[in-house]
């Protein structure tokens, strides 16, 4: 059977000082801040929320809505489960999975809830949403399906564009840190200690955006470092591997010869000749 999401609960709410019970339900929710903040505890952690940011929260996880006496909330909440029934829906959910394959990730039980910012198009959408189903007949259907479609690829976009961010935030600390430190000894464990990532994940988007591996990225700045050095300094051919982290000036120099094709020596006599 086809299956679609479909709204099965939605409300404003304006929350003064209020500790909500733990409690989960079947149905998806986004808890949308409108204005102040609040904390969502969920899976054993708080997660602080403010203006502009929302919580997608799977099926069955528990979770409590806290609001301090001091920082009221308005909030938008919407509930919604994968609804079958063929008949009702333009589309399924399935088709939408084919079209846009991401958002498979978005509906991963597994993913047990995504906290988001907003550039105002998800609030905008949610708006319209709520509206039109205050209103649902069978004249509006079609808009209110077309609605929440809107409403999961907005938020789908929100959740790849936050994760490339953050990923390109990672990848940032760990090229300073071999740019910084390209004469001592790297190991992937210390790059994934200073991004407070898992070594294979590093490793992940480490092939997704340079095209090489970490040790790979690492050899490449060794060897470049080494190529201006012979170029640009009086230093010994034998002495630039210890510049560039590499251990042994044997191990340097076959390195150098696979990269150049020439010797370390070889390669400062052609440059200069230039």
């Amino acid at each position: 059977m086809q299956q679609f999401p479909k709204a099965v609960a939605y409300y404003y709410k304006r929350w003064h000082e209020f500790e909500m019970d733990l409690h989960h339900h079947p149905a998806m929710e986004i808890m949308y801040v409108i204005d102040g903040k609040c904390q969502i505890e969920i899976d054993d952690r708080v997660v602080d929320m403010r203006k502009g940011q929302y919580i997608f929260i799977q099926s069955n996880v528990k979770h409590r809505l806290i609001i301090d006496k001091n920082h009221p909330c308005r909030m938008l909440n919407i509930e919604f489960i994968l609804h079958s029934n063929k008949s009702a829906h333009y589309m399924s959910i399935d088709q939408l999975f084919q079209t846009q394959p991401s958002l498979q990730t978005l509906f991963d039980p597994h993913q047990r809830y995504f906290l988001l910012k907003d550039d105002e198009v998800v609030y905008f959408t949610l708006r319209h949403l709520v509206l039109e189903l205050d209103h649902q007949s069978a004249n509006n259907q079609l808009l209110i399906d077309n609605l929440m479609v809107q409403l999961i690829l907005w938020i789908d976009r929100n959740r790849r564009e936050y994760n490339e961010q953050t990923n390109n935030q990672h990848m940032k600390k760990a090229l300073t840190y071999i740019h910084e430190h390209y004469d001592t000894e790297i190991r992937v464990e210390i790059l994934a200690c200073i991004t407070h990532l898992h070594p294979s994940y590093l490793h992940k988007i480490f092939r997704r955006s340079l095209g090489m591996t970490i040790n790979q990225y690492i050899t490449q700045v060794r060897l470049d470092k080494a190529k201006m050095l012979l170029i640009n300094t009086e230093i010994p051919v034998t002495e630039i591997s210890n510049y560039v982290g590499v251990n042994t000036s044997q191990y340097f120099s076959n390195l150098f010869k696979k990269e150049t094709a020439l010797s370390p020596s070889e390669y400062r006599e052609h440059f200069r000749e230039i």
